[in-house]
């Protein structure tokens, strides 16, 4: 049923009052706690600048182990990415989508994790469009899963040797909008990786699965009040409950719909106060006792390289396709730009809009189908065949890659309600969902939390990895009380 004009135009009212309450809202906050008068010292500044030089100047590695890469892409837009390898090796892959808001750069706790298989994996984290050093893209909608699906083929092309295609396993690891992304991926490009490990963020659909069923369910209850408003008179208070889970949720992502607003209002919102809406988005990843938090480094990690590092080079090369685009550093120049472009996948539908693939991505995944068929391993040709369908879907979101989904209980932006419940039903064979009961939103940064991201990816992709029958187990070896939500 079409929706009136009125309706439409009161919707966008809410929606933009929603929005404008909540900017003003985090002013007041900033206000409130001091954001405004404490500023930076030069110590500070200079302290930004090594992160900054550390972190993104292409001639150095980044972290132990790893070095700078770009991946051109056929729209002639570039991803930076960082890798422990330079080409061909023995071992399973492993690809990383960061979140928000962040880079490649904050999985640097989880490397250092001894579980990792860092000797005997392939590992690479790749800055997704418009942050880090990837190249902005004029839109953030389905174009980011044509890139990022794109770029998982050429890394296993890159990375994979050729007489092993059929033994090497690739695992997508996300994180925040890397598992959202992550999710999409699952359900409508699963030949692109053996196992998905996702953590923390909604999958889309099913949220709006859970939003319908909360509304629905209200507003039965409030049409017996309404029928009879004296004899029902209870069925109103029970109609308001019945919508608290999405009235949560929807207070808790309010910056949602702050960043719908124009340029010129999330710009602000990324520089007010010194940045103070990064730098109060990455405290929350640690907690004080852990001692591991250091403001200067986490926000060279989330803005990405500054002026100075966008005229490095990869391996002293004067070459373009071996430094930063110029969007990057647009983005270097301005932190209200660079917020501005790391939001836009809020904006554009690259979680909710549909994906028509271009011919081109359907070849690339129709190849790795072909090839996951013909496979002489059986538990590769099983995967293929009961979660391949590449041009049907059973039901809307329905994942068809098996998928770990570890979720940190404590979340503060992602709601168990709305969030969370039910995704058991989405899921393909043998996948878990793991619920972390002392951990928050950040359980890639968190310790407690990151050991176990580790040794389940260590699980999946280190040496001699083997499929696991309950992974569950595993994990409660290494996080006492983690909980097996849903199995299949």
């Amino acid at each position: 049923m079409a929706k009136g004009p009125f309706r439409s135009l009161a919707e966008r009212v809410a929606f933009y009052w929603f929005a404008f309450f909540n900017f003003f809202l985090f002013l007041f906050l900033f206000l409130k706690n001091g954001a405004y008068t404490k500023g930076e010292s030069r110590q500070d500044e200079a302290q930004y600048a090594i992160e900054k030089d550390r972190f993104w100047n292409l001639s150095k590695p980044p972290l132990p182990g790893f070095k700078h890469y770009f991946h051109t892409l056929r729209s002639h837009l570039k991803l930076h990415y960082i890798s422990n390898r330079d080409g061909p090796a023995r071992g399973n892959l492993v690809v990383f989508f960061h979140g928000f808001p962040d880079s490649s750069m904050m999985w640097r706790h989880l490397f250092q994790e001894k579980e990792l298989p860092l000797q005997d994996a392939s590992i690479v984290a790749v800055d997704l469009p418009g942050m880090g050093g990837s190249d902005s893209f004029p839109k953030y909608d389905t174009e980011v899963l044509e890139a990022l699906t794109e770029f998982v083929i050429a890394m296993r092309d890159k990375y994979i040797p050729l007489d092993e295609t059929e033994t090497t396993n690739t695992i997508i690891v996300g994180h925040d909008w890397g598992c959202v992304l992550g999710f999409r991926l699952a359900s409508e490009a699963p030949a692109l990786a053996d196992r998905f490990i996702l953590t923390n963020a909604p999958h889309v659909e099913l949220a709006f699965a859970n939003r319908d069923r909360v509304l629905q369910s209200s507003s039965k209850i409030f049409k017996q009040f309404r029928q009879s408003p004296v004899q029902n008179w209870a069925c109103l208070s029970k109609s308001i409950k019945t919508l608290n889970p999405l009235i949560q949720q929807t207070l808790r992502m309010g910056y949602i719909f702050m960043f719908n607003l124009p340029a010129i209002f999330v710009g602000h919102m990324g520089t007010a106060a010194k940045c103070a809406f990064i730098r109060g988005a990455n405290n929350l990843g640690y907690s004080r006792k852990s001692g591991e938090y250091r403001a200067q480094e986490c926000k060279a990690s989330s803005f990405g390289p500054g002026p100075e590092e966008c005229t490095t080079s990869i391996n002293s090369s004067s070459k373009p396709e071996d430094m930063y685009g110029s969007t990057v550093l647009d983005r270097a120049k301005s932190h209200g730009t660079a917020f501005y472009q790391m939001t836009g996948l809020y904006r554009d539908g690259a979680g909710t809009l549909p994906w028509t693939k271009s011919l081109e991505t359907i070849a690339d995944l129709y190849a790795l189908e072909t090839s996951a068929s013909e496979s002489p391993s059986p538990s590769r040709r099983r995967s293929s065949i009961s979660n391949g369908a590449l041009f049907t879907d059973p039901r809307k979101g329905c994942l068809k890659a098996p998928t770990y989904v570890l979720w940190g209980e404590k979340d503060t932006a992602c709601g168990k309600p709305i969030c969370l419940d039910g995704l058991g039903d989405y899921l393909a064979k043998d996948s878990e969902i793991i619920l972390l009961p002392r951990a928050g939103h950040w359980t890639p940064v968190q310790q407690e939390s990151r050991a176990v991201l580790a040794k389940m990816i260590n699980l999946c992709a280190g040496k001699n990895a083997k499929p696991v029958p309950k992974m569950a187990d595993k994990i409660k070896e290494v996080y006492e009380g983690a909980v097996l939500l849903a199995q299949k």
